[in-house]
Formats: structure tokens, sequence, C-alpha cells
């Protein structure tokens, strides 16, 4: 009777570890999940910026380049003056 009893604890300590492993391992787990789930909402967020920026560089890409305009041959002093004398009459008219 003695040893069925001692078998019977042993039995009974055996399944509380085991019982204790099991809640150790889901507790692990659950944290795992956790920070997979945070990294995924990180990642999404980073995901959404990146979109945008690709937007806005096909936007800009789409768009037509500036007009260039060839600059005055040297020594054309009537046309800097010309150029001077727009600007000036800009920058009153403005106040400045």
């Amino acid at each position: 009777m003695n040893e069925i009893m001692q078998i019977l604890i042993l039995i009974i300590l055996g399944l509380l570890g085991i019982t204790r492993l099991q809640a150790h391992k889901t507790k692990d787990l659950k944290k795992d999940i956790q920070q997979a789930q945070f990294t995924v909402k990180k990642r999404e967020q980073e995901l959404e910026k990146i979109d945008e920026v690709q937007q806005k560089i096909t936007i800009i890409e789409q768009e037509e380049p500036p007009e260039t305009i060839e600059p005055p041959p040297r020594g054309d002093v009537d046309g800097r003056l010309d150029r001077l004398n727009r600007l000036h009459k800009r920058a009153n008219s403005r106040g400045e």
C-alpha cells in the first residue's frame, strides 16, 4: 500500500511538473506572438510610408521638366539693363 501511494505521489508530481512546463511554454509563445504582431504593425507602417514616397516620386517623374532658358550672350549690355529695370519695377510694385 505504501508503494502504491509513493507511485501515485510521483505520478501526480510528474503531471504537475509537465503542466507547469506547458504553462511556461504557452506564456513564452504568447510573448512571441505579441512581439510578432508588434513587428507586423511596424512593418505595415513602414510599407505605407514607402508607398507614399513612391507615389510622390511617380507624380514628380510624370511632370514635365522645367523649361530651360538660354542665358543672354556675353556683352549684351542693353539686354542686361532691360532685365535689371524689370526686376527693379517688380520690387517696387511689391513694396520692397
